[in-house]
C-alpha cells in the first residue's frame, strides 16, 4: 500500500517494533514512490512524493531514483513546489554534476520579481553551487548584491561565500561589494559580509592590498557596537555579541599590517576592558578578542592584556571556557611564553579535571610550557597525572615525557629517577629509542654510585609489577650489568626476598632513595628466574631475564650454590617453546659448564658504553599545536614548480619495491619502467634490537649496511643535507655531492628516519626527473625502518644540460596498521650543485 501523505508515512514509521518493520514500511513505500514516477504526472503527487523521500533519505534509505524528479520540482512556477524542490537538489543530489541542472531553474529564479523565490533560490545555489554553476551564476548573485532589500543582500552575501569557495578566481568580483556591505544597517547583512570578506581576502590579491581600508571599516563598526546601545540587537546586556564575534574574526585576516594593527590596538582594550565577562555571551566575545590580539602584529601590551584574559577564562566555572582557552593558549606559547608561564598552576590544576577533552588540552599546554628553569616541578605534576591519565591519552604522555625529561634534566641521577618513575607507571608505552638512551646513559655517564642506586631501584620496581615490558628490559639490563653494586656490601643490611625490596617503595617516593635495601644475591636470582619463567611476559624480555642471569654467574662467583642456582634456571629453559629462549638458555647453559670456567668471565664482564648515533627530537615534540600551526601555514602557501615536472614529458626512474607501486606513476611517464632492483635483506623489527640490548656481543642497534654498488664519492663541498619531507615523525632527506671526473653527475643519499612512535615497513620510493635528465636508483638499505633509526637510499642523476634538478616523488610506507602515501616535488638545490 501507499501513503497519500507525508504524515501518513511518518505515523507509520513510528508504530514500526523492530527496524525490520521499518525496513519494510520503507521498501513498499519506495516502490510505490517509483511506480508514481514512471506513471503519473501529476506536479501534486511529485510535490508529494519529494517530500516522502526527502524523510526517507533523512532515515537513511537510499534515494536515488528521485533526484530527476526534484529538478522538475525545482522548475515549476509554484512557490510551495520549488521549496520542496530546492530541498530535495540540495539533500538527494549527490553529483556534482546533476547540480547543472539545475542551472536554468536557479538563473530563472534569482532573476524573479518575487523576492521570495529569488531567495530560495540563493538559499539552494549556497547550498550545492558547483564550480561550473558558480561561474554561470556569479554576475547575477554580484547584481542582487546591490538590492534593495536586506533580505535578497544577505542571503546574496550568503551565495557569495559559497561560490567564492568553489571557484576562487570570483572572489575579485565580489571584493568591491564587501566594504559596502559591512556598512549596511542591517546587521544580518553585516554578518554575511563578515563572512564573505575573510573568504574574499583569503583568495583575492586585490582584497589583499586593500586590508588595511577593510581594517578601518571593521574597527569603526566595532567602536560602534561598543560605545551604542541597542535594545533590539542586545543580548545578556552586550550589543549584538553574534556580530561583534564575526567582525573579530574579519580583522584577524584584515589587520596583518603593522599599521593596521596599531589602529586596532585601542578598539580590541576597550573591547576587552568594557565587556562583562560573567555571562556566556560576554565570555564568547572576551575569547575572540583575545585571539585576535595575539593573531595580528599587535602591541606588546595588548598580547599580555589577551593572555590574561584567556587566563581568566581557564579559571571560568564553564567548562567549554577552560576548554578553548587552553587551546589557545597552547598556539599563543609559541610566542608568549613568558606570559603564559604565569598561568601555570592553574594550567596544572586542569590535569585533574573531570572533562576528558580539558585533560587532553591541559596535557598539551603543560607539555608546551617545559623549560630548563621549570621542568623540575612541571615534569613531576606530570608524573603524578600519568597513573590516573585517560589509556588513549598515555602513549603521547611517556613519548613527550621522556624528550621532556632527556632535554631539560639538570642532573644525571635527577634523569635517572624520572625515566625510572616513567617506566614504573606506564612504561609499556615507551618507545625504542627512548628505552634504549637510558642504559646507555647508565653506562657511559653515570659513576658507581649512581649505578648502585639505579640498580637497586631497578630490582624493587621489577619486583612490585612486571606488568610493563619497557621496565622489565631496563631492569634486567640494569641487574645483569651492575649486580655487583646491586648486592649487600660488607657490613651492609640485605632482604632474602624480592618483595622486602619492594615494599620500601613509597608511591611518591623517590625511587632512587639511598635507603632502598639491598637484596642478598639468592634473591636477585629467584626474580630474574621468576621473570624468565613467567608466561605473561613477552619471549623477549624473558630471553633478556635469561642473558642477565648468565652475567650474574660472573658477578656471583664468589657464591657456588648461587652460580649453582643460575645454572639450574638456564637448564630449565633449554626445551622452551620459543625458538629464540631456547637457543639462548641451550648457548648459555654450555658456557656454564666447567670446562669454561677460564672463558666465562671475560665473555659476561660489564659491557662498555655502546655506540649510539644520537637522533634529535622533534622540534615540535613538546607543543603539537605548534606544529600543527605550522603546518596549516605551509598548506596555505602556493606550490613553487609544482606544475612545471606535469608539463614535461618525466623519465621514469627504477623503483626500489614492486613494480606494482612503479605503475602509479606511469600518469607522469611516457617510457616503460626498467624492471625494480631487488630489495636488501630487512633489518630485524624493533623488538628484536631490544631483546639484543643484553647480548654478550654488542650493544648497539642493528642498523642496515649501505649498499655497495656505487663507487664511493668525492664530495666537492656539496655534502649537506636538504629537508625534503617531514610528517608524523617520518624525515627524508638528499644530501647532493659530485665528482670532479663527472660534472655532468649528480649522486643524491637518500635518507629516511623514523622518529616516530611505530615501526615502518614497506617502504617504497619511486622518483621521476625531466626528459633533458635521466636517473638511476640503487636499491634502498631495507624497506624496514625501526623507531629511532634509518635507512638510505643512493640515486644517481645525469644532467648533461645543466639544467635545475627537479624531482617528483612518491614515498609510500606502513606504520602502525595504516597505509601513508605521499607526492611531492623538489626543486631546492643551489644552482652550484648543477
Amino acid at each position: 500500500m501507499s501513503f497519500f501523505r507525508l504524515k501518513d508515512l511518518i505515523r507509520a514509521v513510528r508504530v514500526c517494533k523492530t527496524a525490520a518493520d521499518e525496513r519494510n514500511v520503507i521498501r513498499r513505500e519506495s516502490a510505490a514512490i517509483r511506480t508514481s514516477f514512471r506513471s503519473v504526472e501529476s506536479q501534486d503527487a511529485r510535490y508529494v512524493n519529494v517530500q516522502k523521500l526527502v524523510y526517507i533519505f533523512l532515515l537513511g534509505f537510499p534515494v536515488q531514483f528521485g533526484q530527476l524528479e526534484c529538478v522538475k520540482l525545482a522548475a515549476s512556477p509554484r512557490f510551495s513546489d520549488k521549496r520542496v524542490g530546492y530541498l530535495g537538489v540540495g539533500l538527494l543530489l549527490e553529483e556534482q554534476e546533476l547540480v547543472t541542472l539545475v542551472t536554468n531553474s536557479l538563473k530563472t529564479d534569482l532573476n524573479s520579481a518575487d523576492d521570495y523565490i529569488v531567495g530560495l533560490a540563493l538559499g539552494a545555489l549556497a547550498g550545492v553551487a558547483s564550480p561550473d554553476v558558480a561561474r554561470d551564476l556569479a554576475d547575477e548573485v554580484v547584481r542582487l548584491l546591490d538590492a534593495p532589500r536586506a533580505y535578497i543582500r544577505k542571503k546574496a552575501a550568503l551565495a557569495a561565500v559559497r561560490l567564492v569557495r568553489q571557484t576562487a578566481e570570483l572572489a575579485d568580483s565580489f571584493a568591491r561589494h564587501v566594504r559596502v556591505l559591512l556598512r549596511d544597517r542591517h546587521h544580518g547583512v553585516q554578518l554575511a559580509a563578515a563572512a564573505l570578506a575573510v573568504e574574499v581576502v583569503q583568495r583575492s590579491a586585490d582584497a589583499q592590498a586593500e586590508t588595511g581600508a577593510l581594517a578601518t571599516e571593521v574597527l569603526r563598526q566595532l567602536r560602534g557596537l561598543a560605545t551604542d546601545a541597542s535594545p533590539e540587537h542586545s543580548v545578556g546586556g552586550i550589543n549584538d555579541p553574534f556580530l561583534q564575534v564575526t567582525l573579530l574574526r574579519v580583522l584577524r585576516v584584515a589587520a596583518q599590517t603593522p599599521e593596521a594593527a596599531d589602529a586596532a590596538n585601542d578598539v580590541l582594550t576597550q573591547v576587552a576592558t568594557q565587556v562583562d565577562g560573567s555571562r556566556n555571551v560576554g565570555t564568547a566575545v572576551l575569547y575572540e578578542c583575545a585571539v585576535t590580539a595575539l593573531a595580528i602584529p599587535s602591541a606588546a601590551s595588548l598580547r599580555l592584556l589577551a593572555i590574561n584574559l584567556l587566563g581568566r577564562l581557564l579559571a571560568d566555572a564553564d567548562g567549554n571556557a577552560r576548554s578553548v582557552a587552553l587551546a589557545a593558549l597552547a598556539a599563543a606559547v609559541v610566542s608568549e611564553a613568558s606570559a603564559v608561564q604565569r598561568h601555570r598552576a592553574t594550567v596544572m590544576r586542569c590535569l585533574r579535571d573531570a572533562d576528558a577533552t580539558i585533560r587532553r588540552r591541559a596535557v598539551d599546554l603543560a607539555f608546551a610550557l617545559v623549560n630548563a628553569d621549570n621542568a623540575t616541578s612541571v615534569v613531576d605534576e606530570l608524573l603524578r597525572a600519568l597513573p590516573h591519565a585517560d589509556a588513549e591519552l598515555r602513549p603521547s604522555i611517556v613519548r613527550r615525557l621522556a624528550a621532556a625529561v632527556t632535554l631539560f634534566a639538570p642532573s644525571l641521577p635527577w634523569y635517572a629517577e624520572r625515566m625510572l618513575r616513567v617506566l614504573a607507571s606506564a612504561g609499556g608505552h615507551m618507545n625504542d629509542r627512548d628505552l634504549f638512551r637510558f642504559p646507555r646513559r647508565m653506562a657511559s655517564d653515570a659513576d658507581a654510585s649512581l649505578q648502585r642506586r639505579a640498580a637497586r631501584a631497578s630490582f624493587a620496581l621489577l619486583a612490585r609489577d612486571r606488568s610493563q615490558t619497557a621496565l622489565v628490559f631496563v631492569a634486567a639490563w640494569m641487574i645483569g650489568e651492575y649486580g655487583d653494586l646491586l648486592v649487600a656490601a660488607t657490613g651492609e643490611p640485605s632482604v632474602p626476598e624480592p618483595a622486602d625490596a619492594a615494599a620500601a617503595l613509597g608511591d611518591e617516593a623517590l625511587v632512587l632513595s639511598d635507603n632502598l635495601p639491598a637484596p642478598t644475591p639468592a634473591a636477585v636470582v629467584r626474580l630474574l628466574a621468576d621473570v624468565a619463567a613467567a608466561t605473561d611476559v613477552p619471549s623477549s624480555a624473558r630471553s633478556m631475564a635469561l642473558t642477565a642471569l648468565t652475567k650474574l654467574a660472573g658477578r656471583f662467583a664468589a657464591h657456588p650454590t648461587v652460580v649453582t642456582a643460575i645454572n639450574y634456571a638456564l637448564s630449565k629453559h633449554t626445551r622452551a617453546s620459543d625458538a629464540e629462549e631456547q637457543a639462548r638458555a641451550v648457548e648459555y647453559s654450555r658456557l656454564m659448564r666447567s670446562d669454561l670456567d677460564a672463558v666465562r668471565p671475560a665473555v659476561v664482564e660489564r659491557m662498555p658504553a655502546p655506540e649510539y648515533k644520537e637522533i634529535p627530537y622533534d622540534e615540535y615534540v613538546l607543543n603539537p599545536t605548534a606544529m600543527r600551526m605550522k603546518a596549516l601555514v605551509l598548506a596555505t602557501r602556493p606550490a613553487a614548480h609544482s606544475a612545471d615536472l606535469i608539463g614535461e614529458e618525466a623519465q621514469p626512474a627504477a623503483a626500489a619495491s614492486s613494480q606494482t607501486v612503479v605503475s602509479d606513476l606511469l600518469s607522469l611517464m611516457d617510457e616503460t619502467p626498467s624492471a625494480p632492483a631487488p630489495a636488501s635483506p630487512q633489518p630485524a623489527n624493533s623488538s628484536d634490537a631490544i631483546a639484543d640490548l643484553l647480548s654478550t656481543t654488542s650493544l648497539s642497534p642493528p642498523l642496515s649496511a649501505v649498499p655497495t654498488t656505487l663507487e664511493p664519492v668525492s664530495p666537492v663541498g656539496l655534502d649537506r643535507e636538504y629537508d625534503v619531507l617531514r610528517k608524523h615523525g617520518f624525515y627524508l632527506t638528499l644530501k647532493p655531492s659530485k665528482r670532479p671526473d663527472q660534472p655532468d653527475v649528480i649522486d643524491l643519499l637518500a635518507t629516511f628516519r623514523n622518529n616516530g612512535e611505530s615501526a615502518i615497513s614497506d617502504l617504497s620510493f619511486l622518483v621521476a626527473v625531466p626528459r633533458s635528465q635521466k636517473i638511476h636508483i640503487h636499491p634502498p638499505s631495507g624497506q624496514h625502518i625501526s623507531v629511532g633509526s634509518e635507512v638510505t637510499q643512493r640515486l644517481r642523476v645525469s644532467n648533461p644540460s645543466h639544467a635545475a634538478i627537479r624531482l617528483r616523488m612518491k614515498i609510500s610506507y606502513n606504520s602502525d596498521g595504516q597505509h601513508h602515501e605521499e607526492m611531492l616535488d623538489y626543486s631546492g638545490f643551489p644552482s652550484s650543485i648543477v
